[in-house]
């Protein structure tokens, strides 16, 4: 045990309730910061909302000094990462400590021992609680709010992770977009082409089946990205738990599938970025933070995110080589009629080289970096 910090291994459900609190101390005097509403963070750690936490297994842990709680961590085993990637792989996630070298030791140490005992090889992340939640340390872009759903940082922990025998494993990288800028002559095409198509329907996702067609999209999604570098399935159960939290605030209007001949071949989901709406709620619905986020969401939001995008392997031929480009078009033209200024599109993988090419030659622009880490056990 470090010198003057002891950790402690805490429960999940309402037991979690100081893995929560902690935030509010690591994070104080950041402007940037915008808490998760406490009630979801909540619910991301409570076994009957999570699916992961059924078919995987994890542990919290928090170091405190002087009665004091200055940081946590979650370590994790994912069977569908290993069913899939055959690599007995460790993951953390939910590092958040404050400026303390010590602590951070200490976090590590009994997150990477409770790792060993189940077996293993290296600790990667982090992940909170799988690669497809939120993901990666912020290592660029600590000058801006977190988008809705995606992480934020202290400029410390990248440091405090490497001091700990990390070292970058991926990066994982976020475009600003901005939607109030003309779509392009080539996009523009892209679009046209796609829409005008005789075996070509597109439509918005069906807010009285919504979560038919979550599940639909994330079928798609499980397809498209099967072979990225970690990529793990969406179950069914996440899926429906994804739709469950969207329907609640998402717009309908910034989703999309791509029919060809029936069959929903693409799609993507576009969020309104929550966080702009409950930037001064600090967490807290009650008493009047829901009143302030539903009257921004009904006013309209300026930015927005997009979530989620693929399309299926077997439409990726050369009549229909052009999805991907029209999907973020239409994208761009449905933001674009609901008031929306900018959006952020990723993550994206450093080295998914197709489709950040494509990206750069709209006029989207890197502005945030966020790395995994890796170390062997």
């Amino acid at each position: 045990m470090t010198s003057g910090v002891r950790v402690r291994a805490i429960g999940f459900g309402r037991q979690a309730a100081p893995f929560v609190d902690l935030l509010w101390t690591v994070y104080d005097g950041d402007p940037n910061w915008i808490p998760m509403l406490r009630r979801a963070q909540m619910e991301r750690l409570d076994p009957g909302k999570t699916p992961f936490l059924r078919y995987g297994e994890a542990q919290l842990f928090i170091a405190e000094r002087d009665g004091r709680d200055i940081g946590r961590i979650s370590a994790q085993i994912n069977p569908l990462h290993d069913d899939k990637w055959n690599e007995s792989a460790g993951f953390f996630g939910h590092f958040d400590c404050i400026d303390d070298g010590e602590a951070a030791t200490a976090l590590f140490e009994a997150a990477e021992s409770w790792l060993r005992e189940r077996g293993a090889r290296f600790s990667r992340g982090p992940f909170s609680f799988t690669i497809n939640d939120e993901s990666g340390c912020l290592v660029k872009g600590f000058d801006t709010p977190p988008m809705v759903a995606m992480p934020h940082g202290r400029t410390w922990f990248p440091e405090l992770i490497e001091a700990n025998g990390y070292q970058k494993a991926k990066d994982l990288w976020a475009y600003r977009y901005p939607v109030d800028a003309p779509l392009g002559d080539r996009r523009e095409r892209a679009w046209r082409r796609i829409h005008d198509h005789p075996r070509v329907t597109v439509r918005p996702f069906d807010k009285r089946n919504f979560q038919r067609d979550v599940r639909i999209a994330a079928e798609i999604f499980n397809e498209a990205w099967v072979e990225n570098w970690g990529s793990v399935p969406i179950t069914a159960e996440e899926a429906d738990r994804l739709a469950a939290d969207l329907a609640q605030f998402a717009d309908p209007r910034l989703t999309a599938f791509v029919e060809i001949d029936g069959e929903a071949a693409a799609m993507v989901i576009s969020i309104p970025n929550l966080n702009e709406c409950a930037r001064d709620i600090d967490g807290r619905l009650f008493p009047f933070g829901w009143a302030k986020v539903l009257w921004r969401l009904k006013r309209g939001p300026e930015s927005g995110r997009v979530m989620l995008l693929g399309v299926r392997q077997k439409w990726r031929t050369r009549e229909f080589a052009q999805l991907g480009v029209m999907l973020t078009a239409e994208v761009h033209v449905r933001g674009a009629a609901q008031g929306y200024q900018w959006a952020e599109l990723g993550w994206v993988l450093e080295d998914n080289h197709l489709l950040n090419h494509a990206l750069r030659r709209t006029d989207a622009e890197v502005y945030k970096v966020y790395r995994i880490f890796e170390k062997t056990l």
